[in-house]
């Protein structure tokens, strides 16, 4: 079961993504992209979480189309599963991205209070641990 569900959340994936970034023409997306998609256990269900370029109303207005989109992107990849039922679709925005940027603003920082200033790539200090403690 694994392996299946495994294999149609890539073939969701694909499809969704195409099909939002080739034929749904609403200029709300702007710059979108599908990230993952996960499908529930008994494969009646599929997320599509994505992420779009812009601040807080950009998101809003991606979220909108969207779900004004869910329709349309069902019936374009309802043919391509080999399946007795279509999964029902549901946008969820991807927070792990906005997770990963604060994440990446922190270390930035950190960096920033480096004896170089962050501008190395290597620890400051080319001395091992333990030469740093005498051993």
């Amino acid at each position: 079961m694994n392996e299946r569900k495994a294999r149609l959340e890539s073939l969701l994936h694909r499809e969704i993504a195409v099909t939002v970034q080739q034929e749904v023409k609403d200029p709300r997306l702007g710059f979108i992209t599908i990230t993952r998609v996960a499908m529930s256990e008994d494969l009646l269900t599929a997320k599509a979480y994505w992420t779009c370029l812009g601040d807080e109303k950009q998101r809003r207005l991606a979220a909108h189309a969207l779900e004004s989109a869910r329709g349309f992107v069902q019936k374009r990849y309802a043919p391509v599963i080999k399946s007795r039922n279509v999964p029902s679709l549901t946008f969820v925005h991807d927070a792990q991205d906005v997770q990963r940027s604060d994440l990446d603003e922190l270390i930035r920082k950190a960096r920033a209070t480096d004896s170089d200033g962050g501008t190395k790539p290597e620890p400051a200090s080319t001395q091992t641990l333990p030469e740093k403690l005498g051993h």
